[in-house]
């Protein structure tokens, strides 16, 4: 299952180098990979592959994910989307 989060963050660069020091907390989640990307206005995106949409959302909402957002300097506007449906073109 897919699960994009969307944030503002203080600095784009700063973001991406410290979303790469939290292994534990994305293995507790059941996260294999995470994309990544940015876009003007400080926004940045993650997409996480997770085996595991129940305990992803618990511990996104737990206190280790909220130290987590700190030191990546995190400063609002946090969206989570359950990617639940595809589509492909001339289906």
């Amino acid at each position: 299952m897919l699960i994009a989060v969307r944030a503002e963050v203080e600095n784009v660069e700063h973001w991406r180098e410290q979303f790469k020091t939290h292994d534990e907390l994305f293995k507790s989640q059941g996260v294999s990979v995470a994309h990544m990307g940015s876009s003007e206005g400080n926004k940045v995106i993650a997409v996480f592959e997770t085996s595991n949409v129940d305990e992803f959302i618990r511990i996104f909402n737990d206190a280790k994910t909220a130290e987590a957002m700190a030191n990546d300097k995190i400063t609002g506007g946090v969206e989570m989307f359950i990617l639940d449906e595809s589509y492909k073109p001339g289906d």
